[in-house]
């Protein structure tokens, strides 16, 4: 008995393949409301996916017309953090609906802007829902890889719903590798994770798992037990439909463990409430599940009745796993009863459903392919992007690192410079200051041999005065105007050479502001640049010193400095 309904657990313990619903008017209604009276775009997208992430509303038959909706607002409004989420939700509503290159494109999008704008949270999710989508194609590599990333971020934010999510989604990966020593494990740490942060949700979810885990395990009472507690959560959340599936699933329970009149009552408790929810692919397997109880309790009639309902349901709405189900039960029933003609109809009814099959899943390894191929072409195209984004950053290093040591080089060779040239200056200013030294000296000495040669000629006025001759005395008062002229002429001559090599271009400037400067003014000029005393010029120049005051204000006018405070030598020790 147990291999007939094998073949229709996977159906029953599908949970998120929820199709066309009919429950959540009055909250759509709400949602509508709410929606006309916000003006923000931003608020809007929040609302919409507010609604959508509610457990009761999650599989509205047109949820992902919301979706879409919310997508579209934030599109335009350049809301990023909305637009990557609700790329998330129609992730999800395309692959429940088995569309999984659509619901790869979401992913791939929603997880590449996450990842430029460093949005941990919406990454992880995006990751997430690839996962889940290899896993569904059966590429359980592919799939574990995108779960441990999703995982390693949610630690890293210390986000402990989306930790307890991952974990989960790692476990449903060994338990399709029926690993279920390890499923168990993830599912139980999810579980205690989720219990002490009182997230419902996830506590159901795993409380589901761990149940289907027990039931392959066919340790149906304790897969019941945790079906029980799946199911107060369902009626705490006001799940109706988690509700429908959790009963469905503990009847079937029943019905392993042999008490088919409770499964009975679980059928049509669950069948109640997907009638009022109008799901009708769970009504469909609630009536197969129903024709199995009768069948089991040899009430063939009202199984025949069950069966040939849900067949109906199957045909009326293209679920082909249910046509095939109910067909198959119904084509050995009327092969044990002999009658071939009924018996042969529903043969080709399986054979029709099962082709459909077959030609779904060619289509959905098809898809995989598919899926793979772009998927890889996409991620090639990613790092190839990533790495021409590399390549440009490293010359933009190279270069910053190229222009520093440039610009360090730069800086270096002018202090070098800046050095030498200080040096140069300090170099020909300590010449200039020997110069200067050897120009007093000279001046010093020049003065004593004036001083010198001015006592011999007074003393050769003396020895004119005391001559008797006529002859004596012109020629003495000759001697003494050589002697005088010819050392004047050869002291200032050599004065004048030595101030040229100190202080080259004094007379140039001067000449070119004062053209109208004497000889001997201009030779003045250098005695003051010398800061020397009236009585220095005096005794170098054997002149008064009225005479030297005389032509200090005489050369103080020319530089029109008569009404000016400035000081004569320290105008001149500025040219």
């Amino acid at each position: 008995m147990n291999s007939r309904f094998t073949l229709f657990l996977s159906i029953l313990l599908t949970l998120c393949s929820g199709l066309n619903m009919g429950q959540g008017q009055i909250g759509i209604d709400s949602l509508d409301t709410a929606l006309r009276t916000l003006k923000d775009p931003n608020q809007k997208v929040d609302r919409i996916l507010e609604f959508l992430e509610n457990p009761e509303n999650q599989y509205l038959g047109n949820a992902v017309d919301y979706a879409n909706r919310a997508y579209v607002i934030a599109q335009q409004n350049n809301y990023a953090k909305g637009k990557i989420r609700a790329m998330i939700k129609l992730g999800n509503y395309y692959f429940r609906g088995s569309d999984y290159k659509r619901a790869m494109d979401f992913a791939q999008k929603s997880k590449e802007m996450a990842e430029d704008l460093n949005f941990d949270k919406e990454l992880a999710n995006s990751l997430s829902l690839i996962g889940t989508i290899y896993s569904e194609l059966g590429d359980y590599d592919y799939s574990s890889q995108n779960f441990f990333k999703s995982l390693k971020i949610f630690e890293k934010r210390e986000d402990k719903d989306g930790i307890s999510h991952s974990l989960g989604d790692i476990g449903k990966v060994f338990y399709s590798q029926q690993d279920y020593k390890k499923a168990l494990l993830y599912f139980n740490r999810s579980l205690s994770l989720a219990d002490g942060i009182n997230n419902l949700a996830e506590i159901k979810r795993q409380y589901n798992n761990i149940a289907v885990v027990y039931g392959d395990l066919q340790k149906y009472d304790s897969a019941i037990i945790f079906l029980r507690k799946a199911l107060a959560i369902s009626i705490r959340l006001g799940d109706k439909l988690g509700q429908g599936i959790n009963i469905m699933n503990i009847g079937y329970d029943q019905m392993n463990t042999g008490n088919s009149d409770e499964a009975l009552k679980s059928f049509n408790q669950s069948l109640d409430l997907f009638n009022g929810l109008n799901n009708r692919f769970q009504v469909a397997k609630c009536y197969i599940n129903i024709g199995f109880c009768y069948y089991n309790d040899k009430r063939m009639q009202e199984s025949v009745d069950y069966f040939n309902k849900a067949l109906i349901e199957g045909q009326t709405n293209g679920y082909y796993i249910v046509i095939k189900s109910a067909s198959k039960i119904l084509k050995e029933i009327y092969t044990a009863e002999k009658d071939t003609l009924k018996a042969f109809r529903y043969v080709t009814l399986e054979k029709a459903a099962d082709d459909s099959l077959f030609a779904f899943q060619k289509q959905k390894l098809i898809s995989k392919l598919e899926l793979q191929y772009i998927y890889e072409e996409k991620e090639f195209q990613r790092k190839l992007a990533q790495q021409s984004r590399n390549n440009v950053m490293l010359i933009i290093i190279f270069s910053l690192v190229s222009g520093l040591i440039i610009l360090v080089l730069m800086l270096s060779r002018y202090r070098l410079k800046s050095q030498f040239i200080l040096l140069e200056k300090e170099k020909i200013q300590s010449e200039l200051n020997i110069k200067n030294r050897e120009l007093t000296v000279n001046l010093l000495a020049l003065i004593k041999k004036n001083e010198m040669l001015s006592d011999i000629s007074n003393k050769l006025v003396q020895l004119e005065l005391n001559a008797k001759g006529s002859e004596t005395k012109e020629t003495i008062t000759k001697i003494s105007q050589d002697l005088r002229n010819r050392t004047d002429d050869k002291m200032l001559n050599e004065f004048s050479m030595r101030f040229q090599e100190v202080h080259a271009g004094f007379y140039e400037k001067l000449l070119k502001s004062y053209p109208d400067l004497t000889q001997n003014e201009l030779k003045l000029c250098a005695f003051l640049r010398l800061n020397m005393s009236t009585k220095d010029i005096s005794e170098l120049t054997g002149q008064q010193l009225a005479s030297i005051d005389h032509a200090r204000y005489r050369l103080r006018k020319k530089l029109n400095l008569s009404n000016s405070e400035t000081n004569l030598v320290t105008f001149l020790s500025q040219i």
